[in-house]
């Protein structure tokens, strides 16, 4: 099998810069998990092809370098809920998620991970089981509880949780079969999950979440662009057409801070729309593996 290996008051520093801690959450994540699709398919497929390589190559390194920055947002939001500022945690939530579903189906293939930080209540006995951690469980205090009380361990863990994914990621093999059904897995993840406001039920931050898994399938593919041009052109143009109808129906959306508004005030034939397109570009982007002869 083909591989590319990788190169070989308190404010809880201490537990991101070792990110030892790990919690006893189990949460599976499973049918609400985030990007962890690609571990239950088959990644055999193989190639030769320059092309390819060069783009499983540049992906890696622009994962690497998203997590990275992933730990610094996730900091600012961990450190104002152990702060006890309501106001600024919510401010950091829907920001400290951006590079994490740019990159979901890949960081869910680090073991436990994904359960761990953004799995929703459904896998758990309720909102109160210590095994609920992550996003979603700060989520849950800073929005239905209102309130940053009991929340400082679900903040370290959560940044524990995103060094132990900063080191694993580095020596995370990168199969170029993984990296062309990437782009399929986030825009399904979308038109799935984030289209419905399930995954951001107290926050109903769900259209950040969706333009970032948007984002992070668009850079997976404008990478994969040269090797898929030469083998099909018009499955290409397409695709590139399916992101662009996409970005235009989420852009009246878009705030000039780089937020979103609520997921609540979407509207019913807008998210028709999407949905639709959404769809449509999955169902394109599936072709990728195939067309790229990546299919085990």
């Amino acid at each position: 099998m083909l591989l590319l290996a990788g190169c070989g008051k308190d404010d809880g520093t201490g537990v991101r810069s070792d990110g030892a801690a790990s919690g006893s959450g189990t949460g599976s994540g499973s049918g609400t998990g985030s990007g962890s699709g690609l571990a239950n398919q088959d990644l055999g497929g193989t190639t030769n092809d320059p092309q390819v390589l060069k783009a499983v190559a540049d992906y890696k390194t622009w994962v690497v370098a998203e997590v990275g920055g992933l730990v610094a947002d996730t900091a600012k939001f961990t450190d104002a809920v152990r702060a006890g500022d309501l106001a600024e945690a919510r401010r950091q939530f829907a920001p400290s998620r951006v590079r994490w579903e740019r990159i979901e189906p890949i960081a869910g293939l680090v073991e436990e991970i994904d359960g761990k930080v953004d799995a929703r209540v459904d896998d758990f006995e309720g909102p109160a089981d210590p095994q609920f951690t992550g996003w979603h469980r700060l989520e849950y205090h800073l929005w239905k509880l209102s309130s940053t009380k009991d929340t400082k361990p679900f903040a370290d863990q959560l940044d524990a949780d995103i060094a132990t994914l900063d080191a694993q990621i580095k020596t995370l093999e990168f199969l170029p079969a993984a990296v062309a059904l990437g782009p399929a897995e986030l825009i399904e993840e979308v038109s799935e999950g984030k289209i419905t406001g399930e995954e951001d039920r107290y926050s109903h931050t769900d259209l950040s979440d969706l333009d970032a898994n948007v984002d992070g399938s668009k850079k997976l593919f404008e990478l994969l662009t040269p090797a898929l041009q030469a083998k099909d052109a018009a499955l290409t143009s397409e695709v590139t057409a399916g992101f662009a109808a996409v970005g235009k129906s989420l852009a009246p959306y878009a705030n000039p801070d780089g937020t979103f508004d609520s997921y609540t005030a979407l509207k019913a034939g807008d998210k028709t729309r999407m949905q639709a397109e959404l769809a449509g570009l999955s169902e394109r982007l599936a072709r990728i593996p195939g067309v790229l002869g990546l299919k085990g």
